[in-house]
């Protein structure tokens, strides 16, 4: 009986052994074709049809596209349905000029390496009265932490205003501003950096060309308001201090002081130690852009 009982054991083992981690049948090699473009979109730009969409994020089998990977996939455009064909590894693309009321259509498929989705759904549509006026840029102004445009003509439609900075492309599609006026303020912008500007008539999905790019670097250049109140106090024969009340501007970040015009230190504080000396000491606000304030003369008790 005992060893019957041992044999039944050791068949049990050798069994589970050899049944260990097994997860059912073999999955199915993985497809790495990308899933179809879901919505076109598309614009006129003068009379050259502009498509753009935004790229899948999976594969058809539903597992995800990997993040580097996405900015990485090329896309096949399909012309009019076979008229013409044309790759990109852009988010857009830009066709040939074409005459006012011809139709197009255009259809897009995403490429990973080798893979190519199928053909999204197509859009059509026919080309319009273009725009072909372009915005008339008048008078610019770059001052304290503001950019300011003001356009001479009537707007004939709303304006369009893109903007990039030193070495980075503008956006093709999707604009940093629109207004319905003659006046354009950015109050997004610091000082010392530097922004370009171009500028088109749009109305909805219709747009013109654009202006030459506009280059503007705002920056400070209204002095502190000065400190109030300096007074030199004495605090013993050879010792004197200076005290003063701050300057009202809220840029101000140190003090210059000086005697007979010459420069005696600088001090973050409201006071500046010093000795005694026969002349006129003066004190001067200093922003962080570097203006310097009006003198302020200091009243001796």
């Amino acid at each position: 009986m005992k060893n019957y009982l041992l044999f039944i054991f050791i068949l049990i083992s050798v069994s589970s052994f050899g049944t260990c981690g097994r997860k059912g049948d073999p999955l199915p090699p993985r497809i790495f074709e990308p899933a179809t473009v879901n919505k076109l979109n598309y614009q006129q730009v003068i009379l050259k049809p502009l498509i753009y969409w935004n790229p899948p994020s999976k594969f058809i089998d539903g597992e995800p596209i990997p993040k580097n990977s996405i900015k990485n996939l090329k896309y096949l455009i399909d012309i009019n349905f076979g008229e013409k064909k044309a790759v990109t590894d852009k988010l857009y693309f830009l066709d040939g000029e074409r005459k006012m009321g011809e139709k197009v259509c255009y259809r897009v498929a995403a490429i990973y390496k080798k893979e190519k989705g199928e053909f999204s759904e197509p859009v059509c549509f026919k080309i319009e009265k273009p725009i072909k006026e372009k915005p008339s840029v008048g008078e610019t102004f770059a001052g304290d932490e503001t950019v300011k445009i003001l356009f001479r003509t009537p707007t004939l439609h709303p304006i369009e205003i893109f903007r990039t900075e030193k070495k980075k492309p503008f956006s093709v599609i999707k604009p940093y501003a629109i207004i319905n006026n003659a006046t354009f303020v950015d109050k997004k912008v610091i000082n010392g950096k530097t922004y370009i500007y171009k500028f088109r008539y749009a109305e909805n999905r219709l747009k013109g060309p654009f202006t030459e790019p506009v280059q503007l670097t705002p920056e400070d250049n209204i002095p502190p308001e000065p400190p109030k109140n300096p007074v030199l106090v004495r605090l013993d024969n050879s010792t004197c201090i200076i005290v003063w009340e701050p300057s009202p501007s809220k840029d101000t970040v140190y003090y210059t002081i000086f005697l007979n015009d010459k420069e005696l230190g600088k001090t973050e504080n409201l006071y500046f130690q010093t000795t005694c000396k026969k002349g006129i000491f003066k004190v001067i606000a200093v922003d962080k852009a570097g203006n310097l304030s009006i003198p302020e003369a200091v009243k001796r008790r």
